[in-house]
């Protein structure tokens, strides 16, 4: 099927506005990266997602145009669109778009620093103020459990001691026995001896 020399011409027209209106995308990831700024992998990924927008934009251009068939003269429409756009529009509107970004900066510093930051300072001093008195009783109950654990210790050890010297038997007053019950065993063996030595 034909294209006649009127189609193409709006056909170009359109393809040109497409390349502006690419380009314009373009600029839009272009601005958040000023706004955000992203690391190399990031960006690379955002470029390769601008590239595949570009292709399916392309591709249903076609679709509509020419029935999904190439024609040079709109991929140079394309080309000169997208070209026009960054030499003419892209740079005022980078230029408004950083200007814009500074303000909304600054003005989101100055909501920091007078507003939130005294409310995030009141709300530390009130937790503070209610949060003291509770931490002082669990300290003052951590400690006294602590003092009743240790006498309950002492305890424990002075009736154990206590329980042992009644049911375990005295061993001073065993040695002491033991001691004088050999002596008296010694004393028997020394009068037997000189019992037996005959007198001269």
């Amino acid at each position: 099927m034909g294209i006649h020399l009127a189609e193409q011409t709006m056909y170009f027209l359109q393809a040109v506005l497409l390349g502006g209106a690419l380009g314009f995308l373009y600029d839009v990831f272009r601005i958040i990266r000023i706004a955000i700024p992203t690391k190399n992998w990031v960006t690379f990924l955002e470029d390769v997602f601008f590239f595949l927008c570009a292709a399916v934009f392309t591709f249903f251009f076609l679709m509509q145009t020419t029935f999904g068939q190439v024609r040079f003269f709109i991929i140079v429409g394309e080309c000169i669109g997208a070209t026009l756009y960054f030499m003419a529009v892209s740079p005022i509107i980078m230029k408004i778009s950083s200007t814009i970004i500074k303000v909304v900066r600054q003005i989101v510093r100055l909501i920091l620093q007078w507003l939130v930051l005294p409310i995030l300072r009141l709300i530390r001093t009130i937790v503070d103020t209610i949060l003291r008195p509770v931490l002082f009783v669990v300290y003052f109950v951590k400690k006294s459990a602590q003092r009743c654990n240790y006498r309950l210790k002492v305890r424990a050890k002075v009736l154990y001691n206590q329980l042992g010297s009644v049911f375990t038997p005295n061993k001073r007053k065993y040695r002491r026995k033991s001691r004088s019950h050999g002596s008296k065993k010694a004393k028997k063996i020394r009068s037997s001896k000189a019992n037996k030595i005959p007198h001269a």
